[in-house]
């Protein structure tokens, strides 16, 4: 057997061992593989599901063993040799898979197949993915040599626009030496921006005498944004924010308008009018016009509201001694002040009643009375790429491991890339191995443990851990043994995020908010007056929040559907969008656009209204929560048909007619809409 670590056969390698090299030797072996798998198909007599699919599956198994642990790494772990062997394999992995999804042969028995009345409904919904999946790749062209250097070119451009975001972070550091510099700011804002700089320079710094690093990662940011009384230090870090990766050296302006041709011709290619009519063809959605209409209709509910929320911020700004117009750098700053006096609550406080150890133990227990499964903390079985990583497995009501999934929960801002995110790293499948268990990638970046205290999450971190355990719950529980249609894969994108945004609703009922808070200090449970004003804060500025997302999604749409990127500016269009939508107009050098890797590096090109799609979902199957109660029995009731209708079925049944069996109808919009007018 190789000593390479990605060439084990483990469902996951040891991470700290792979070197550049071995991904290589990896990835060569990958592509004689698949090239052998081909030529076995190419030959096959049997005209069955099975025979097809054992070789199709034996290809599948090996993509993730060899080259999902790669990108992971590049989004965990990156550094310039990875990038450098990433560009030098990437080529090789694009023709592969090309190769793959425009086989002739593997085309014809999936049309053979379609046409065969033995097959079960997975396996009918498999071969009709599969075939979508080939026609949307170019399979039946006469000629596929532009075809496929587009789609050569994309993949490359799609990680320089990545790594020009996190280069771009990397570079700004706005460093403070002056007490007067750092005034407003809470203690734990002040250690962990001293902590900031003894990484970043490798020098002496404190919390009370400084220096401090103020960095674009989130959890510097905000907080200097929400506490900081130095407005002019506010506006540069906004500034800089917002034209992050929009200027050279790391600059991403010329990408966007080169990665929106490419993706036009390649519809064009391939008979659409648009890149989004091509991509909506996957969708629940279907059309454009789908999804303008539900944009519509939100937007309509939101736009008053939204004005009504911006009046009120300005007349409390203008009552507590602010003088002038209020700019996008004053709204977090006085947003945080308003809600803390309309709710008495201080946000500082707060989060000390939130230790990230307690949160997890609640979570799990919530998990437990929803869905039946117990989760145990195992750092000791598996290999982890850094050692604040921890893993967990995931046991049913029998005892049975069903499950398991690594938590990377803190910022690393000179190796990970921000936000969060969850992939999964296993996919549930039954082979000739046998049955394997999926594996999930839970990734944050929360505010790391300061001194000899845990890390401390304000709310939203909360809700966006819930968020993405909803994800992994998602690729967790699936019991289908396919892996093509398992867990997350095979879904229509914009139901994606149900089970992540229903998840985030429990975050504020009283059962849930006492089993994930434990005051740092006193160990108590958040007192039930803070509980009551922290429930009531949930829809604060509910409508401008909404409105934000409305925008990026209006943007998202029509620069795949009706922009023209060979001769437009796209930046001019994303301006025009914002001031026509939103109720502040943006400022002129915003070059949001130039880090928006969700539509230029991840999947959701032309599908970034997935959010608000799946939010219509979200908040209907909550409803049904709402409708039937939140005793431990009901919970326990409730959650198992979700996830018998939901989690369990992943993607092997469309999700419309999953959700009609949740609710027994279509979804509405009538409980999000009640949300948002509140």
């Amino acid at each position: 057997m190789s000593s390479n670590p990605l060439l084990q056969n483990e469902t996951h390698p040891d991470f700290e061992a792979v070197e550049p090299i071995d991904i290589e030797e990896a990835v060569d072996q990958l592509v004689k593989l698949v090239e052998e798998q081909l030529k076995e198909i190419e030959g096959l007599a049997d005209g069955s599901f099975d025979a097809l699919y054992t070789h199709l599956n034996t290809i599948d198994l090996h993509l993730q063993r060899v080259w999902l642990p790669v990108l992971h790494l590049l989004a965990v772990s990156n550094s310039e040799q990875l990038r450098l062997v990433h560009s030098k394999v990437l080529p090789k992995i694009v023709e592969m898979n090309l190769q793959l999804e425009q086989h002739e042969t593997i085309y014809r028995k999936l049309h053979a197949l379609a046409e065969r009345k033995d097959l079960t409904d997975v396996q009918r919904r498999i071969v009709d993915l599969r075939l979508r999946e080939m026609d949307l790749r170019g399979v039946s062209l006469q000629d596929k040599t532009r075809f496929d250097a587009i789609e050569q070119e994309l993949s490359q451009l799609s990680q320089q626009f990545a790594n020009n975001v996190l280069d771009a972070g990397k570079k700004y550091q706005l460093v403070l030496n002056k007490q007067q510099e750092i005034a407003g700011l809470p203690r734990d804002a002040l250690q962990l921006v001293a902590q900031n700089y003894r990484q970043a320079f490798n020098q002496q710094a404190s919390a009370e005498a400084g220096p401090w690093l103020i960095t674009l990662e989130e959890p510097s940011y905000i907080p200097f944004m929400e506490y900081s009384t130095r407005r002019d230090l506010r506006e540069r870090l906004y500034r800089a924010k917002i034209s992050r990766a929009g200027h050279p050296p790391h600059d991403n302006s010329e990408l966007i308008n080169r990665i929106l041709c490419l993706r036009k011709e390649k519809a064009s290619i391939l008979g659409f009018p648009n890149f989004a009519t091509m991509n909506l063809s996957t969708k629940m959605a279907g059309t454009p016009e789908a999804v303008k209409g539900l944009l519509d209709e939100l937007h309509g509910a939101c736009q008053a509201r939204g004005k009504e929320e911006h009046a009120e911020l300005c007349t409390y700004a203008q009552q507590h001694g602010f003088d002038g117009t209020l700019q996008w750098w004053d709204v977090n700053y006085w947003a945080r002040r308003m809600k803390e006096d309309l709710f008495d609550l201080d946000k500082d406080r707060l989060r000390r009643y939130f230790p990230l150890p307690k949160v997890l133990e609640g979570m799990f227990a919530l998990a437990n009375k929803l869905f039946g499964i117990r989760v145990q903390h195992d750092n000791e079985s598996v290999a982890r790429w850094h050692k604040d990583v921890s893993h967990y497995k995931v046991y049913n009501k029998a005892g049975e491991q069903i499950a398991s999934f690594f938590l990377d929960p803190y910022s690393r801002p000179q190796t990970k890339r921000g936000s969060a995110w969850m992939n999964s790293a296993v996919s549930r499948r039954r082979s000739t191995e046998g049955l394997e268990l999926p594996v999930c990638y839970v990734c944050c970046n929360f505010t790391p443990p300061l001194g000899d205290k845990p890390s401390l999450l304000d709310f939203n971190e909360i809700t966006t851990l819930f968020h993405e355990f909803g994800h992994s719950l998602h690729a967790m529980l699936t019991t289908v043994d396919y892996a093509e249609v398992a867990g997350t894969r095979g879904i229509e994108w914009d139901a994606i995020e149900l089970p992540s945004q229903f998840m985030e609703n429990f975050c504020y009922l009283d059962s849930v908010i006492r089993d994930i808070s434990a005051h740092v200090d006193s160990g108590e449970s958040l007192p039930v007056d803070m509980m009551r004003r922290l429930q009531k804060s949930k829809n604060f500025r509910i409508a401008s929040k909404m409105l934000r997302v409305l925008s990026l999604s209006r943007i998202d749409l029509q620069l795949h559907e009706t922009f023209t990127p060979e001769t437009d500016d796209p930046t001019a269009l994303m301006q025009r969008v914002m001031t026509e939508t939103q109720i502040m107009p943006p400022v002129s050098e915003d070059r949001t656009l130039c880090s928006l890797m969700h539509i230029f590096t991840y999947n959701y090109a032309s599908s970034l209204y997935s959010y608000v799609w799946s939010k219509v979902l979200s908040a209907d199957a909550f409803a049904m929560f709402k409708e039937r109660g939140f005793t431990d029995d009901q919970l326990h009731n409730n959650g198992r048909h979700f996830c018998d209708t939901i989690l369990t079925q992943g993607g092997s049944i469309h999700p419309a007619k999953l959700f009609e069996r949740l609710r027994g109808r279509q979804p509405s919009t009538k409980a999000l809409l009640e949300e948002l007018v509140l």
